[in-house]
């Protein structure tokens, strides 16, 4: 597989996790809140249903049918059409994004934390436009809207504010179709938005094998309106989760496949990836930990086992750290996490700009995470082996004892290498001269910059009207 270097699992130990998977779903299954309208839809498929229990079991017949009926190369639309993502990513590596729930803010100036508002989400997606190795955002949690419609007036803020692809996290089910009817406002209507799904949709299992009926109907609505779905299991090795990383990936493969059966059964080729987010429970304080090596390494095996044994998309954290301040924890932890979750093989790589387990958001680790993951990015490309690469006439040709610097193969390459702006690659002396920049310090400097500019992706005057409808009939229904 081009971009990933290595395997935790060999092809039968592969099989045998398969294997298993499979042998959950059909022998013991998953339980769903009550909810007559899926359950008659499973059933209708081949499902097993107790509908008086809330069971339900797949056999592995129909989870092989429901695997091959998902498509395998899809797109994540976009208002700006230069923005659409096709998946897999056709240089093989990934796709990022940044956190989505967050509830705290890092002020950029003075360091200090606090909720995050409307302005503050508008002011992100500005930021996220002027990022090219940020390709699609969440929203985050704002305090200053009413709590019952946060989601839908975090979506129209965002959605006003980039022209990038957003994923979207309902809080609510009363929430959900005002939130696919604004996704459908900027696409140009319901008929646009299945072919330019501007949207996605987060679905989360309640592990272990349970589902919410918040989750099953965003299945449901999101699969009838043709839009892509992020099937998250989001389970803690050693809490809700055993405490073993091979258990924990039977776990979550199995969750993620009850989505994919349920999305199939709604309409079939439905695009769904799979999101395995894997915590770890500390279990010195029982806190859960998106950053341990554990939730790293369970993680990135799970990746690499979905995409091995059902060849479906992935998507998981890549960026982050369970530090509360950006200190040097913090850049450690998400470097590593970084580094292995693209060399692991995944399509999305969620998280930049995170921190405190992806509770809070900081605009200065946002910077640094952007050029950290177009490193890891250029680390996991494919390295070509035609005439070019090979430069074997150049050797060849160069004396024993002799430079290329001078080589129009030089020349031609010289740009190749990515180029950092927050790391330093000069002297001392230099860097002296310059100011004696830390890292922070020079993340600072291109937040402002960027801070000032204007906004290049604003959503036009009528566009913003009818979100503003839509919004505005969501709070006369919703807010108490």
């Amino acid at each position: 597989m081009i971009g990933s270097r290595f395997s935790f699992f060999t092809p039968p130990q592969v099989a045998s996790l398969r294997d298993k998977v499979f042998d959950l779903l059909d022998k013991h299954g998953v339980k769903l809140d009550p909810h007559p309208r899926m359950f008659s839809i499973l059933s209708d498929a081949g499902a097993k249903v107790d509908a008086e229990r809330g069971m339900v079991r797949f056999p592995r017949s129909l989870m092989e049918k429901s695997i091959e009926q998902a498509p395998k190369t899809f797109f994540l639309g976009a208002r700006g059409k230069d923005r659409v993502l096709e998946l897999p990513r056709t240089d093989g590596t990934f796709y990022a994004r940044t956190n989505t729930g967050a509830h705290g803010w890092i002020e950029p100036e003075s360091g200090a934390s606090r909720k995050i508002t409307v302005a503050d989400l508008g002011q992100w997606a500005k930021l996220i436009n002027h990022l090219d190795e940020i390709s699609f955002l969440p929203y985050l949690f704002c305090h200053d809207v009413p709590v019952e419609t946060a989601d839908i007036h975090a979506l129209s803020t965002v959605l006003k504010n980039t022209d990038k692809h957003v994923w979207v996290q309902p809080y609510s089910i009363a929430s959900v179709r005002h939130l696919i009817k604004l996704g459908a406002a900027v696409a140009g209507g319901e008929e646009a938005l299945k072919t330019n799904p501007v949207i996605s949709m987060i679905a989360c299992s309640l592990t272990p094998r349970s589902f919410k009926h918040m989750d099953i109907e965003i299945v449901l609505q999101s699969a009838r309106a043709f839009l892509p779905i992020h099937a998250c299991s989001l389970p803690g090795s050693g809490g809700t989760a055993p405490a073993t990383l091979p258990a924990v990936i039977i776990l979550a493969s199995a969750e993620i496949l009850a989505m994919l059966a349920m999305a199939q059964a709604v309409r079939p080729g439905t695009p769904v990836v799979a999101c395995p987010i894997i915590f770890s429970t500390d279990m010195r304080s029982g806190r859960s930990l998106q950053s341990s090596v554990e939730a790293m390494k369970g993680a990135s095996g799970c990746i690499q086992f979905i995409k091995a044994a059902f060849g479906l998309p992935t998507h998981n954290y890549g960026s982050g750290s369970d530090a509360v301040t950006l200190d040097g924890q913090c850049m450690s932890e998400r470097a590593v996490l970084t580094t292995l979750a693209a060399a692991s093989g995944l399509d999305i790589l969620g998280g930049a700009g995170q921190i405190e387990t992806a509770t809070v958001v900081s605009p200065l680790q946002l910077m640094v995470d952007n050029e950290v993951i177009g490193m890891a990015r250029q680390l996991v490309k494919e390295m070509a082996l035609d005439d070019d690469q090979l430069a074997w006439d150049v050797i060849v040709e160069t004396k024993p004892g002799d430079h290329f610097l001078t080589s129009p193969h030089t020349l031609a390459h010289c740009r190749d290498g990515f180029m950092p702006q927050h790391f330093v690659r000069v002297s001392r002396e230099s860097w002296e001269r310059q100011g004696r920049k830390d890292l922070l310090e020079r993340a600072l400097a291109q937040y402002r910059t960027l801070a000032a500019k204007e906004n290049p992706s604003l959503l036009d005057d009528p566009g913003c009207q009818e979100l503003d409808r839509i919004v505005r009939a969501a709070d006369q229904l919703l807010v108490k």
